[in-house]
C-alpha cells in the first residue's frame, strides 16, 4: 500500500499513512495539484500561470506560493515528489495511489480478466464527479479540461459498474449496491434501471422494484427519451420466473395522467410562501418569511393555513415550520429558476446581515445563503461576520472553518476587493487558531498589506502590518515586529476619524509591548486620546497602551486602572485575546507585589478564558502561572516544573521568561541558589533572543546575587557589570526598582 494517496473522484483528498491531510484553502492551489497529478510530463510555468491565474494577480508569484503549499502535502523528508525549476514543474506520481488513474488503468487493461474483489474495491473509490466543486469556470482552459476528465471518469465508472453487476448477477445481494450506484450515475440509462428492477425482484422486494419501474419510466418520458422495453421486460421476466401467483399481479407501465387526474397546482400567495419556505428549509419560521418574502402578515398567514390544511407544512417546536415530506421542499426549491433562486438567497443573506447574529444557527444560515447567492464578495463577507460571531461565543473551530471557507471563495476574485477580504479573513483565522506555519503566514500577510497600500486601502494595510507584527511578536521576532508596527503607523497617516485613532493607539500599544521608541509611543498615544475624546471614540488599544506605558514608568496604581478599563472594553467588543492580555499584565503586577493569593484568583480566571481561546500558548501559560502561585503559597515547586515543560513546547519565549524570573525570585528568597541560577540563566537566554532589556536586567541582577551567595566572585562581577550597563538604558521602572533592591541586599548583610 502506498504511503501517499490522492483521491480526485469527488472532493479532493490527500491521505498520508491513513490520515487525511488538511488542504490549502486556495481552490487554485488544490486545482494545481490535481492538474499536475494527471500530467506525467513537466509543464511550463507559463502554461500553469495562463491556466489558473490572471495578470492582476501576479501569476508567477501566485504559482510560487501555491507550489510552496503543495510541497508540504506531497513531499517527504527523504522523497521530493514535487519538482520545479526555472522552466517547468512536475509531480512524480510513481509511488502515489491516485484513484482516477487506477480506475482508467483497470478499464484499459481489461475488466473481463480482473478479479471481482479488485473491481468492487475500485468501484467503491468513486465518491463523486472528478474534482467536485473545483470547476473554476472563470478559467476556460482549466474548466474544459476538468469537464473532459469528469466525463471520462464517469464513462469508466459506468463501464466498471456494468461489468460488476453482470458478474455478480447470481448473487443479487452483492450486486444490488453496485446497481444502485449505476443508476445514481446514469439515471436515464434504461439498462441500468432494468438491472436494478431485476435484482430487487430477485431479493423479494416487489414494492421497491415497482417504484423503480415507475420512476424510471417517468424520468425517461419527462426527458423526452424513447423507451426500448428493457424495463418492462426485466419486470415481466422476473415475475414469470417467480411463478403464476407473482405474474398474476403483473404491473404495466403507468399511462400518462389525464389533466383532470393531475394534482392541484400551487399558485398565488401560497406558491410564493411555499417557495420561500423551501428556500429556508428545514426550519422556516413565519417571522423570517414575513421579512424576506415582501408579503404582509395577513397574506402569509392565509397561505400557511392553506399549506397546513393540505398537510404540506406542520408547526413544530418554538413555532418553526416543518415540511411533512422533505421531497416536497426539494421539488419546490428545484422548480425555482436559477436566477430567481440566487436573488432569493441574496435577500435572505442581506436581511441576516442587517441585524446582529444571535446564535450559531443564524451564523450558519448567513454563510449558506450568501454562498448560494452566487455573489463571491457577499459570501466572503458573510464568512467574516459568521466567524467573528463564532469567536464571541468561543466557537473557535467554527470560526476557523468560516475563515478557511472565505479564503477559498476569494481565490477567484481579483483586485483590491480580494486583497482587503484576504486580510480580514487572515485576521479572523489567526484569532481562531495558531498558524501551522507562522513564518509563511506572516510573510503572506505582509505581502497582502503591501498590495493594499498600493491600492490605497490604508485601513487594510494597517490591519495587515499590525497582524504581521502580532504574529512575529508572539514568536520572538521582536525586531521585525517593531518594523511592521512602525509601518502600520506610516500607512495610516493620511486616514481620518476612527481609523486614525485606532492606528495610532495600536502602534503606541505595540511599541510599548516591545519597549521600543517609547517617546514616540507616548506622543502617538496623546494624539490618539485627544482625537478619541473629541470624536467620542472608544477602543481598548488606548487604555492598553496607557497601562503599558504607566507600568514601564513603575506607576502600578494607574496601570492597574487602565488595564481593568481595557479588559472591560475587550470583553464588550468580544476581543478575547485582548482580554487575556490585559488580565495577564494584571497578573504580572500581582507577582511584583508578592500578592500570590490575588494572583491565584486571577490565574483561575485566565484558565477559564484560555479554555475558550484558540490552541496557542495562553492555556499553558495560565496553568504554569497557577503552578507558580502554588509554589509561592505551598513551597512546592514540582507542579511548576511540570507545567514549564508544556509552556516551552508552546514557543512563547516572553511568557516563559516572565515566569522563570518570578520563580527565580522565589528560589532566591528560599535560599535555593542552584535553582535560582538555572532558572535565571534560561530566562536570560530568552530575553536576549527577544532583545528585552528589562528582563535581561532582572536576570543579570538575580544571577549576580546568586553568584555572591555561592562564592563565585568572577560570576558576580560579570553579571553586576552587565546589569549596571542595562540599568543605564531604557528599562522599565519596576525592573530598575527590583534591581536596586537586589543590589542593596549584600550591603545590608555586610553591615549586619
Amino acid at each position: 500500500m502506498n504511503a501517499l494517496t490522492l483521491n480526485l473522484l469527488g472532493d479532493l483528498e490527500v491521505i498520508r499513512d491513513g490520515r487525511v491531510l488538511a488542504l490549502p484553502p486556495s481552490r487554485k492551489t488544490r486545482a494545481l495539484l490535481a492538474y499536475l497529478a494527471r500530467h506525467s510530463r513537466p509543464l511550463s510555468r507559463e502554461h500553469l500561470c495562463d491556466l489558473l491565474w490572471e495578470l492582476p494577480d501576479d501569476p508567477r508569484g501566485s504559482l510560487r506560493w501555491s507550489l510552496s503549499k503543495l510541497r508540504r502535502l506531497v513531499d517527504d523528508s527523504d522523497r521530493n515528489r514535487l519538482k520545479a525549476d526555472r522552466l517547468g514543474v512536475s509531480l512524480d506520481t510513481t509511488d502515489i495511489d491516485i484513484d482516477v488513474i487506477g480506475l482508467h488503468a483497470l478499464c484499459h487493461d481489461g475488466l473481463a480478466t480482473a478479479d471481482t474483489e479488485v473491481l468492487a474495491q475500485t468501484a467503491s473509490r468513486y465518491r463523486g464527479p472528478f474534482l467536485e466543486g473545483l470547476e473554476l469556470d472563470r478559467f476556460p482552459d482549466f474548466h474544459a479540461w476538468c469537464l473532459a476528465e469528469r466525463e471520462a471518469a464517469m464513462r469508466a465508472q459506468t463501464t466498471l459498474l456494468t461489468t460488476l453487476v453482470g458478474r455478480l448477477a447470481d448473487t443479487p445481494d452483492r450486486a444490488l449496491p453496485h446497481a444502485h450506484a449505476w443508476v445514481r450515475l446514469a439515471p436515464f440509462d434504461e439498462a441500468a434501471r432494468a438491472w436494478l428492477v431485476r435484482l430487487l425482484l430477485a431479493l423479494h422486494q416487489p414494492r421497491e422494484a415497482e417504484r423503480q419501474l415507475q420512476l424510471g419510466t417517468r424520468l425517461l418520458r419527462e426527458a423526452g427519451l424513447p423507451l426500448n422495453g428493457q424495463l418492462l421486460r426485466a419486470w415481466r421476466e422476473a415475475k414469470q420466473a417467480q411463478g403464476p401467483s407473482a405474474s398474476s399481479a403483473e404491473t404495466t407501465i403507468p399511462p400518462r395522467p389525464a389533466d383532470a387526474e393531475r394534482p392541484l397546482v400551487l399558485e398565488g400567495d401560497t406558491l410564493e410562501v411555499m417557495r420561500w419556505a423551501a428556500l429556508l428549509a428545514p426550519d422556516p419560521d413565519p417571522a423570517t418569511l414575513g421579512q424576506v418574502s415582501g408579503l404582509d402578515t395577513n397574506r402569509i398567514g392565509m397561505a400557511l393555513e392553506v399549506a397546513e390544511r393540505h398537510q404540506w407544512l406542520s408547526t413544530g417546536p418554538q413555532g418553526l415550520l416543518r415540511f411533512t415530506r422533505s421531497e416536497v421542499a426539494t421539488e419546490l426549491y428545484e422548480a425555482i429558476s436559477p436566477a430567481r433562486r440566487q436573488a432569493m438567497h441574496r435577500r435572505v443573506a442581506e436581511w441576516l446581515t442587517d441585524g446582529p447574529l444571535n446564535d450559531m444557527r443564524q451564523a450558519n444560515s448567513l454563510a449558506y445563503h450568501a454562498h448560494a447567492s452566487g455573489d463571491l464578495e457577499l459570501a466572503a463577507r458573510a464568512m467574516i461576520e459568521a466567524g467573528r460571531f463564532s469567536l464571541r461565543i468561543f466557537a473557535n473551530k467554527e470560526a476557523q472553518h468560516f475563515a478557511q471557507r472565505g479564503l477559498a471563495l476569494i481565490d477567484d476574485m481579483t483586485g483590491v476587493r480580494r486583497v482587503c477580504l484576504a486580510l480580514e479573513l487572515n485576521d479572523l483565522l489567526y484569532s481562531a487558531a495558531p498558524l501551522a506555519d507562522w513564518e509563511a503566514g506572516a510573510g503572506e500577510v505582509v505581502a497582502l498589506a503591501e498590495q493594499a497600500l498600493e491600492h490605497g486601502a490604508l485601513a487594510h494595510a494597517r490591519l495587515g502590518y499590525q497582524l504581521a507584527s502580532h504574529i512575529r511578536w508572539a514568536h520572538g521576532q521582536w525586531s521585525d515586529a517593531h518594523e511592521q508596527t512602525l509601518q502600520a503607523e506610516r500607512a495610516t497617516r493620511c486616514c481620518e476619524g476612527r481609523e486614525q485613532v485606532i492606528a495610532m493607539a495600536e502602534t503606541a500599544r505595540c511599541l510599548a509591548m516591545l519597549e521600543r521608541d517609547l517617546h514616540q509611543a507616548a506622543e502617538l498615544l496623546a494624539q490618539a486620546r485627544e482625537l478619541a475624546i473629541r470624536q467620542n471614540i472608544g477602543h481598548p488599544a488606548i487604555p492598553l497602551a496607557q497601562g503599558l506605558l504607566s507600568l514601564h514608568e513603575d506607576r502600578f496604581d494607574k496601570a492597574e486602572s487602565y488595564f481593568k478599563e481595557a479588559r472591560t472594553l475587550c470583553k464588550a467588543m468580544g476581543d478575547k485575546l485582548g482580554e487575556f492580555q490585559a488580565q495577564e499584565t494584571l497578573l504580572l503586577m500581582d507577582f511584583e507585589r508578592d500578592d500570590y493569593a490575588q494572583a491565584r484568583e486571577r490565574c483561575a480566571q485566565l484558565r477559564e478564558l484560555a479554555k475558550r481561546l484558540r490552541d496557542g500558548s495562553e492555556a499553558p501559560y495560565a496553568a504554569a502561572a497557577e503552578a507558580l502561585c502554588h509554589y509561592a503559597l505551598e513551597d512546592d515547586p514540582d507542579p511548576f516544573d511540570v507545567a514549564l515543560v508544556t509552556l516551552r513546547h508552546a514557543d512563547a519565549r516572553h511568557r516563559l521568561a516572565v515566569l522563570l524570573l518570578q520563580s527565580a525570585r522565589l528560589d532566591l528568597a528560599r535560599t535555593r541558589a542552584e535553582s535560582t541560577r538555572h532558572r535565571a540563566s534560561e530566562a536570560l537566554e530568552h530575553a536576549r533572543v527577544l532583545e528585552r532589556p528589562s528582563e535581561q536586567l532582572l536576570a543579570h541582577a538575580l544571577l549576580a546575587e546568586c553568584a555572591r551567595r555561592l562564592g563565585d566572585t568572577v560570576g558576580r562581577h560579570q553579571h553586576a557589570q552587565a546589569a549596571e550597563a542595562l540599568a543605564s538604558g531604557p528599562v522599565a521602572g519596576w525592573a530598575r526598582r527590583r534591581w536596586q533592591a537586589l543590589l542593596a541586599q549584600p550591603t545590608a548583610e555586610d553591615e549586619a
